[in-house]
């Protein structure tokens, strides 16, 4: 029996996204929620985060207190990895190759998506139109940066019903340690995520002010280190797939990228 996928169809409407180095190094922002970017029907999905300590056994304790005592130092490492499993269906691929180029908008379907993405994790982060650099995962929220309720009807408001975030790694603005004054005692870190599509006003050159809507989402920046995909017959005309991407820091090839 043929599944009906028909109510999935449009790639954003998943909340699991790959992004492009593209538009990921800042070269095509705010260019439309789906440009460079590609949706993906996760049925199954992992998240780990494995810390790495230093364990370092004391000589002697057992000795004296008649118990072996171990020391731990936090070395502040850790590797985070996500996994998935899910569906690739047919729907609309929309890339800008430059910032203010002419902008493609097809229909392709889930079996020529598949080959993309198996030609893109083939190539390297200096061809930006090919490298998949973040990893965009939409969850629901309650709670913002500084433990309060998003609005003042979210604390018993349905699941369905809340904003969307982007998970990432990063720490409320409340539980990063300040001074007196107000300075965070926390150097580089990333900030906790906004709701996505947050309409915003912003002042122009000319004192006007104007209400946009922003389309940029942090994500998890990496790189796709395996993904495998079947095309079977009971699943036409989508196609399964599975994936792993691991975080890492994409500083260096944003900086090419956004330079050359």
């Amino acid at each position: 029996m043929t599944q009906n996928y028909s109510n999935y169809e449009g790639g954003y409407q998943n909340f699991v996204m790959l992004e492009l180095g593209r538009r990921a190094s800042g070269d095509t922002i705010n260019t439309g929620f789906s440009t460079n970017r590609i949706g993906l029907l996760a049925n199954e999905l992992s998240i780990s985060t494995n810390k790495q300590s230093l364990a370092i056994p004391i000589p002697f304790s057992g000795i004296i207190s008649g118990e072996a005592q171990t020391l731990a130092l936090d070395a502040g490492m850790a590797s985070k990895t996500v996994t998935m499993a899910g569906v690739i269906l047919d729907q609309r691929i929309t890339k800008q190759n430059k910032h203010g180029g002419k902008v493609e908008n097809v229909r392709m379907t889930a079996h020529e998506i598949a080959q993309l993405l198996h030609s893109y994790i083939d190539s390297s982060f200096l061809h930006e139109d090919q490298n998949l650099s973040k990893l965009i995962i939409l969850m629901p929220s309650r709670v913002d940066t500084n433990f309060e309720y998003r609005n003042s009807t979210h604390e018993n408001a349905e699941t369905t019903e809340l904003p969307l975030i982007p998970f990432t790694w990063a720490n409320r603005n409340y539980d990063i340690p300040q001074t007196s004054t107000g300075f965070k005692l926390s150097f580089g870190a990333t900030d906790f995520p906004d709701e996505i599509l947050k309409t915003v006003t912003v002042t122009d050159d000319d004192g006007n002010d104007v209400t946009t809507t922003e389309t940029e989402i942090p994500g998890i920046t990496g790189y796709l280190n395996n993904f495998d995909c079947s095309f079977n017959g009971q699943e036409t005309p989508a196609v399964t797939f599975n994936l792993s991407f691991t975080s890492a820091s994409t500083a260096i090839s944003d900086f090419i990228n956004s330079s050359f």
